[in-house]
């Protein structure tokens, strides 16, 4: 450190008494201000492309940012969020263990009497509905039956009523602000709604005990409608039993006994065979999952996790790629800023002759690093304002600048300030470590070839970013090959023009005779009256079979359906026969019928054969099995098609009508139609329909979501990628602009000169290409594990990728080149 103190003891001013060795005077400060302005003002191309690089990496780092900020922060406006804990099964299935989240009745009421860690507990289960107050009618989107315990354990606050006694009697309802506006109007809150009757589904009659604020946007559940647990544990006896798993369950644990990491272990162990000491199931476990973990790491089955949620593997993609775009350009600067150190090496030689130190000339360019970027800040929050809007649609969320909040502006100053080290760290100690007597006594030729000593690193750093930037292109070509396989692949039955209608209030009891009064409709082609539209399929038990072993338990998915679901959805039978209205055994309700899958058949040790006349017990009555229908896909192809049961139970009610609509018909005419008819039949509850093949794609929300965003930010990354290009080339050109005429005078061709200027960069962008292919490879690779169906990763992704950018690059590269080689050599010649 002796030179330092040297160089700082010999500068041209006077020592500031605070900090004499290290901070420069304002006039120097003032002066360096001066000098950045001049060299951005005086190489304002360079300096345009090195802060529009900048403010594009810069927006979308912030961008992901803020989306990364609102999906941590889910839940955590919960006072008790830290001791909130939701308890999920570890269970055997047919093809394995799987995890699941929903658990029987009982078990809250167990765990408080048996565990003096459980402070208190909360059953919610999801429900549905028609409320009406009046004439008023509304649907209940997000309708939960829950324990009185919710508002003790989450901060849910009322806004009318009484917070220690709502749902504590069977005919309690508590509705959200949206709801009460709907049924009462907007000037609510004036009318003293409390303990007004409303009635749900058009026969349960509630008194309104409480009105809730709208559930915030970063909370798991969503509701509009709270039913009281009390009133379905007086209709509903099933759901109270041990073999029935039916709710979700949450836990306050008492720090006083559950107060570090050691105990929550000990106590999660004791929990886990609570299961075992009650129903005799000795195979599934109980484990904790925190409330914090609810919404990003949740990998539970969404028809029975059907609280909002979201994945955390695709937070960390979005961060990963944000970052990549700003990395690539922060290259991009390094790499201009030291590609042109020839022009300024002069000047360090000059600053350093009168006295400059090596620290001082660092302290400029530092500055001058900070100047840039702050530019490119302010360039790219105005970038960001006017595409946050894009970015929302992309990502499905609502963010927006945080302008008022002080950490967002201590965020963005510190970014900005890694960035300028970042991005003027190394020019700066590159450029002050030129000697000043070989600067200034050099020649042109030589003070090129003193220059040239940093070519490999801005070599190294050309083809990295390439390298990110043909990742991503890749990650996008398999993104968008996944997509299109789940949407084109053959699920085993007919989803187009199929459209569900759902059956509400005494409709449900009416299904057939609905049906019969649809199929009349001159667009509809056929009709059948089923439990679920294929799509949210949530009902599952056990199943007891002919041949079973006492140690061999799995569930079973079911589904009623009526004699048409066949020939309405073109399922195709593997063998036996479809469930017929003429058989009187088909309809009995001591001996029926059923139908099953192929996955069924062999998880219970039959073939699709010997299938046919066996007996199975499912929900109390017996079934004999007359059908075995060819598998077909009723989850995300994320997973393997599960065991499934089809009843024939015409006395029971059905929840949804399936309607295939004829080739070539009307669809809104058709729709228009069925609304009519619906009308007369349910007129308390309006018509809620959809498209089956609409419910399906809506499955891979996330993959399109992801796709779309990857996609748009690996063309924002091959751009930036090809701006820092761009410059390099132009740097390239114009520092070999003597050579270029010499070899023109000599006869070279124009062509010869472009294949001279442009190969050097096309072999980094090669050098990247087989850099990024393995890479790209291993992490898709990795993305596609989550599904059990999916493609193959073929070469043509790769060289596709890399054709497309080898072809970018050349256009940019090119541009220059082409520039450079029709530039006449007799005014090349003459250039000094």
């Amino acid at each position: 450190m002796a030179w330092i103190r040297n160089d700082l003891a010999s500068l041209p001013f006077p020592a500031i008494p605070a900090f004499p060795r290290y901070f420069p005077p304002t006039t120097m400060l003032r002066n360096y201000l001066k000098i950045a302005v001049r060299n951005l003002w005086k190489n304002k191309v360079y300096s345009g492309m090195n802060i529009v690089g900048l403010a594009l990496g810069l927006a979308c780092c912030t961008a992901i940012g803020l989306y990364v900020v609102d999906e941590w922060s889910y839940d955590r406006f919960h006072t008790n969020f830290d001791r909130i804990y939701r308890l999920a099964e570890h269970q055997k299935q047919a093809d394995g263990w799987h995890d699941v989240v929903v658990t029987p009745g009982p078990l809250a009421t167990a765990l408080r009497r048996d565990f003096p860690e459980v402070a208190q507990t909360l059953r919610i289960k999801q429900w549905g509905g028609v409320l009406s107050q009046g004439r008023q009618v509304a649907e209940a989107e997000h309708a939960l039956i829950v324990d009185p315990t919710l508002f003790s354990l989450f901060d849910f606050p009322l806004v009318a009523g009484n917070r220690q006694q709502v749902l504590r009697s069977p005919n309690d309802l508590v509705i959200s602000e949206s709801m009460a506006a709907r049924l009462f109007g907007a000037n609510w809150a004036r009318m003293g709604i409390i303990g007004k009757p409303i009635s749900f589904n058009g026969e349960q009659a509630f008194t309104l005990s409480g009105v809730v604020k709208d559930p915030p946007v970063r909370s798991h559940l969503q509701f509009d409608v709270l039913l009281p647990l009390a009133w379905e544990e007086k209709n509903d006896e099933w759901s109270q039993k041990w073999s029935s798993n039916s709710y979700h369950t949450y836990l306050l644990l008492n720090t006083d006994r559950v107060g570090t990491s050691t105990n929550l272990a000990a106590f999660t162990d004791k929990l886990s065979h609570q299961l075992n000491r009650y129903n005799g199931d000795s195979t599934t476990t109980l484990f904790l999952q925190p409330l914090g973990d609810i919404y990003l790491k949740s990998k539970f089955d969404f028809q029975t996790d059907w609280g909002k949620r979201s994945d955390i593997l695709y937070v960390r993609i979005f961060l990963a790629v944000g970052l990549i775009v700003l990395l690539i350009a922060v290259v991009n600067f390094i790499n201009l800023a030291t590609a042109r150190a020839a022009q300024r090496a002069r000047e360090v030689g000059v600053r350093k002759a009168v006295g400059a130190t090596r620290i001082s000339l660092i302290a400029q360019f530092l500055g001058e690093a900070l100047l840039m970027t702050s530019l490119a800040v302010g360039t790219a929050l105005l970038l960001l304002q006017s595409l946050l809007p894009l970015f929302n649609d992309l990502s499905g969320k609502q963010l927006s600048i945080p302008a008022d909040e002080p950490r967002f502006w201590l965020m963005l100053a510190g970014l900005t300030g890694l960035v300028s080290l970042l991005t003027g760290l190394y020019p700066a100690f590159f450029l002050s470590s030129f000697r000043p007597a070989r600067v200034l006594k050099s020649t042109s030729l030589s003070l090129g070839l003193s220059v040239k000593s940093g070519q490999a690193f801005r070599q190294s750093l050309v083809v990295g970013q390439f390298a990110l930037a043909v990742g991503l292109v890749i990650g996008s070509v398999v993104i968008y090959r996944q997509l299109a396989f789940m949407q084109t692949k053959k699920l085993g039955f007919d989803k187009s023009q199929l459209l569900y209608v759902r059956m509400k209030g005494n409709l449900r009891t009416k299904a057939l005779t609905f049906k019969r009064e649809i199929e009349q409709v001159p667009g509809v082609a056929s009709a059948a009256a089923t439990t679920s539209n294929l799509v949210d399929i949530t009902n599952s038990s056990d199943v007891e079979w002919e041949g079973q072993r006492a140690d061999d338990k799995f569930l079973m998915t079911q589904m009623n359906v009526d004699a048409d679901f066949l020939k309405t959805t073109g399922m195709q039978l593997a063998t036996g026969r479809n469930f017929s209205w003429r058989i009187p055994s088909d309809t009995s309700a001591t001996l029926g019928a059923f139908m099953i899958n192929e996955t069924a058949a062999r998880r219970m040790g039959w073939t699709p054969a010997t299938a046919i006349g066996k007996r199975i017990k499912f929900w109390g009555p017996t079934g004999i099995v007359v059908g075995v229908l060819k598998d077909f896909h009723f989850r995300p192809l994320r997973v393997a098609i599960e065991p499934f049961l089809f009843r024939f139970r015409p006395d029971n009610p059905y929840f949804t009508l399936l309607v295939k609509t004829k080739a070539g018909a009307s669809m809104p005419k058709t729709i228009a139609d069925v609304s009519k008819r619906y009308s007369q039949y349910e007129r308390n509850s309006p018509i809620s329909y959809g498209f089956v093949d609409q419910e399906l794609d809506a499955q891979y929300r996330a993959e399109q979501r992801t796709g779309r965003i990857i996609l748009y930010f690996s063309i924002l990354s091959v751009f930036v990628s090809c701006l820092g290009l761009f410059g390099l080339a132009t740097f390239t050109a114009e520092s070999r602009t003597k050579e270029i005429g010499i070899r023109k005078v000599l006869g070279a061709s124009v062509a010869s000169v472009v294949v001279l200027l442009s190969k050097d960069f096309l072999k980094l962008v090669v050098i990247a290409i087989v850099i990024a292919s393995p890479l790209a490879w291993w992490a898709m690779d990795t993305w596609l594990t989550d599904f059990v169906y999916k493609i193959q990763l073929d070469w043509w992704m790769f060289a596709g990728a890399g054709t497309l950018a080898v072809a970018i690059a050349l256009l940019t590269v090119s541009f220059q080149s082409v520039k450079a080689a029709l530039l006449n050599p007799v005014k090349s010649l003459r250039t000094e």
